[in-house]
């Protein structure tokens, strides 16, 4: 008898807003893609939430509208993929392509 472990992702699991992190505000992220090729861009709102939650690992949603879209734009308005992959049981979850870097905070503009 062989023994199998079955060592399948436990993504975390987004059910309220609540869930993502609190940060909102502008910061510059360093996105190095499969190819190498390595981009700054900045986020705020949403988008850093989702970002910030998928670099602490993996995220499940209850219902992939609430964070689809986001991932979506990421991909569309800033070159940074996630892919979605399954559990066995058909769950959808969300996880970071290539290399993200959290760079700091930026600074409002015409702030002294």
């Amino acid at each position: 008898m062989t023994n199998q472990l079955n060592f399948e992702p436990k993504p975390r699991w987004i059910l309220s807003v609540r869930d993502l992190p609190e940060a909102r505000e502008r910061a510059r992220y360093q996105v190095t893609g499969a190819d190498g090729q390595a981009a700054e861009v900045v986020l705020d709102k949403r988008k850093r939430q989702v970002v910030d939650a998928l670099l602490s690992g993996e995220l499940y949603c209850a219902s992939t509208v609430r964070i689809g879209d986001i991932i979506f734009r990421l991909k569309e308005d800033n070159g940074l993929h996630a892919e979605t992959k399954a559990l066995a049981n058909g769950r959808k979850y969300y996880t970071l392509q290539g290399k993200v870097q959290f760079l700091g905070p930026v600074s409002k503009e015409g702030a002294c």
